[in-house]
């Protein structure tokens, strides 16, 4: 689970460089993963990153994505909930991801 402040475009480009990090650690091309954007309860002009920069940078990573604010407890299980899924999905053998057995959270 990767998760960037949606207040903080620095922390949203640092999501790419964590997740390459990893693959290249792992020597993988995929892992499951879910991105979290967080504090998505700030008002739109406290924002420096779109819901739609997250769902798209999500696509491109084939995983999943939401918003969460961890002040109001909202959709927090429902992230922990997705990178369950992803991991469930990733073992599932009619889904090949390249023999990679690895769990990031």
């Amino acid at each position: 689970m990767l998760v960037y402040s949606v207040a903080s475009k620095q922390s949203f480009d640092m999501i790419r460089i964590l997740r390459d990090k990893i693959l290249n650690h792992l020597g993988a091309d995929w892992v499951p993963l879910v991105i979290v954007g967080n504090k998505s309860d700030l008002k739109m002009e406290q924002r420096q990153v779109p819901a739609e920069q997250g769902r798209k940078l999500a696509e491109e990573f084939k995983c999943a994505f939401t918003e969460a604010s961890a002040r109001l407890n909202q959709n927090v299980s429902k992230a922990f909930e997705q990178m369950i899924a992803e991991v469930e999905k990733s073992q599932n053998p009619s889904e090949p991801t390249g023999g990679n057995k690895c769990s990031v959270m």
